[in-house]
């Protein structure tokens, strides 16, 4: 039986779920050309980059360092390593050799993602429903008072906010921050770590984490929302010219279910773009934000500076990380920008017709 879409049946049911797997095999394309750059790109032996003693002295267990040679296929040709390590990068971390040993961390990566990961969560999470939330509905409100006073206003400071870097937002607010602390003695935010030390415990711990990511957050969502603002407002205006819209207002519909019940519903599928074309950009500014502030998280796991016992600090490049983290914000990626395009595919059968052919 085929599945009827919005009234679509037969044969267009078929077109359809045709559309959805070639998608699919087109996901699955890219993934394997991201995980042969990261192959390329970070090196075709990993041992060479790992050391049997770090710079604290810690040594490797030798049971795990053969774990590791075995899983990588050091001692194979070239391709037999290159299929070890897409079978590495497609178990995604569950089975050895775990995405790899992290120099960094001196143990497996996926035990570092794992303490790690929830950090970005939170601040990824927080940040992007507070800015698509806002966005869409200030934007919304500028489209139904254009060329108002108030829409000038929030344009013009939305324009502002999306030209600033996010580099400069993050400094600007840990200097004015710092400046405040030094003037009146009062720190309103904290502008660098994940807690407070000595850490608190039970709730307390919670309620510190908190407090210690507002500011990142709002440096997150003041980069974000400028150009969230703008692009709503600039497919809803769009969509208000549309006949339809035309009759509602012949029939006497008040401007609010207007704008939300009929206009904003037709631009559904533009904003499901909106949000996947938005992550990477949500990720590069996550990993400035956890480096400007110092967070533990994992995209301030690219690149860090170390502080060994002796000598002066290093910045020391975590290659099997960063080829776990890579591969895994392109999945993110790859399987935001599938579920945009299988909404827009349900909504809008017209980008559908190339299937048939």
């Amino acid at each position: 039986m085929l599945i009827n879409f919005h009234g679509v049946g037969g044969r267009e049911g078929l077109t359809l779920r045709t559309y959805i797997f070639k998608r699919i095999v087109i996901c699955i394309f890219v993934l394997w050309i991201v995980a042969t750059l990261n192959f390329a790109l970070f090196g075709t032996d990993p041992m060479a980059d790992i050391f049997e003693v770090d710079f604290w002295g810690r040594t490797m267990d030798p049971n795990i360092k053969e774990m590791l040679i075995q899983s990588y296929g050091t001692y194979g040709p070239l391709f037999y390593r290159y299929l070890c390590h897409l079978r590495n990068m497609f178990t995604y971390g569950l089975v050895p050799p775990y995405f790899g040993w992290s120099s960094l961390d001196w143990d497996f990566v996926s035990i570092g993602m794992s303490r790690r990961l929830p950090v970005t969560l939170a601040l990824i999470g927080t940040s992007f429903a507070i800015t698509v939330t806002l966005g869409i509905l200030i934007g919304v409100f500028t489209a139904t008072k254009q060329g108002t006073r108030k829409d000038l206003m929030i344009t013009a400071s939305s324009a502002f906010t999306w030209s600033v870097s996010i580099i400069i937002t993050a400094l600007m607010a840990k200097f004015i921050i710092i400046y405040l602390f030094r003037r009146c003695g009062i720190l309103i935010f904290p502008v660098a770590d994940l807690t407070s030390m000595p850490h608190p415990t039970g709730i307390a711990l919670y309620a510190d984490i908190a407090w210690h990511l507002t500011l990142p957050i709002m440096c997150l969502v003041m980069a974000g929302l400028g150009s969230w603002i703008l692009r709503t407002r600039g497919i809803l205006l769009d969509a208000l010219t549309q006949d339809f819209i035309s009759t509602a207002h012949v029939k006497g519909v008040s401007e609010r279910a207007i704008a939300f019940r009929h206009a904003f519903k037709s631009v559904l599928p533009q904003i499901s773009t909106m949000i996947a074309s938005s992550v990477p950009a949500l990720i590069t500014g996550n990993m400035i934000i956890e480096s400007i502030f110092q967070i533990e998280g994992i995209g301030n796991w690219y690149i860090k500076v170390v502080y060994p016992p002796f000598g002066m600090p290093v910045r020391l490049l975590d290659t099997a990380a960063t080829q776990a983290i890579f591969f895994i914000y392109a999945n993110l990626a790859v399987v935001l920008n599938l579920i945009a395009d299988i909404i827009y595919g349900i909504f809008d059968p017209r980008i559908r017709v190339g299937v048939r052919r």
